[in-house]
């Protein structure tokens, strides 16, 4: 019902123009049509100016409420390129091409976390432990409480989520069946379906030995990047790095080469 009712207020505004809803000039044309004598005073005077008046208070009324129902919502949205943004709360969204996002600007900070999302958009959720964080299209929706995921709804059939870091909880919208999906997990909602469908499990963390001996950082990160089939960048490379990993995730290697070298190292798959 809200979403026709937007429908409609846009239409309204997107053909309205000045002096184009003329009373008078429509009073007169009804008239005219019914054979109705012009009088100035009468019962149906009375009728005919009401109907005029009401038109144009109707007019302002849905006029204003569109601007106060516009104004309380925020969209981004991305064209030919991604776009990258961040949400009140710090949160990180990258838009993929033809994707949008949008969310209730004077809600979102004081009463829930709620993002609805058009196409396709990877999410770095801030974690707050008493506002869960929540991502929903057309068929689906992810409930978080701060990690990092992506969410595809750019089918019509079909919607999917990759999780990157920590836990969600996916749904398919309007459904109470629930999937937990954990770091590398990946499952899919499709139309007509009330449970998702998980497509990939936990992937088990890799581990590794690497030794470094006063080895330029991009081919440190070069031979990670190949050993756990991520790409891996830094903020510096310029640095060297003499260090011995014994069995140890990549995310424990990157955390102790970053404090090492003081530097910002970014995986992405």
């Amino acid at each position: 019902m809200k979403d026709l009712e937007e429908k409609c207020l846009r239409f309204v505004l997107k053909h309205y123009r000045v002096n184009k809803l003329d009373t008078q000039k429509a009073l007169q044309t009804f008239r005219h049509k019914h054979a109705i004598p012009e009088s100035k005073s009468g019962p149906g005077s009375y009728v005919m100016a009401f109907a005029g008046i009401a038109a144009a208070v109707l007019l302002v009324f849905v006029i204003k409420i569109y601007l106060f129902t516009d104004a309380k919502w925020t969209e981004i949205t991305a064209y030919e390129h991604s776009v990258d943004c961040l949400l009140p709360d710090s949160s990180a969204v990258m838009l993929y091409p033809h994707s949008s996002i949008r969310y209730c600007s004077r809600e979102y900070l004081s009463v829930r976390r709620d993002v609805r999302l058009r196409g396709k958009a990877s999410f770095r959720v801030r974690h707050h432990a008493a506002r869960p964080f929540t991502a929903s299209g057309r068929l689906s929706e992810v409930r978080v409480l701060g990690t990092r995921f992506l969410l595809d709804e750019s089918r019509n059939d079909t919607a999917f989520v990759h999780v990157e870091a920590g836990k969600v909880q996916y749904t398919a919208v309007g459904q109470p069946d629930a999937v937990i999906l954990t770091r590398g997990m990946r499952a899919q909602v499709v139309k007509g379906q009330q449970k998702p469908q998980v497509l990939t499990q936990r992937v088990q963390t890799r581990k590794g030995s690497f030794v470094f001996s006063n080895t330029p950082l991009q081919k440190v990160l070069d031979e990670l990047s190949r050993y756990y089939d991520v790409r891996l960048t830094a903020d510096n490379t310029d640095k060297r790095l003499t260090a011995n990993f014994n069995s140890r995730s990549l995310d424990e290697i990157i955390e102790i080469i970053e404090k090492v070298l003081k530097v910002k190292i970014e995986k992405k798959k």
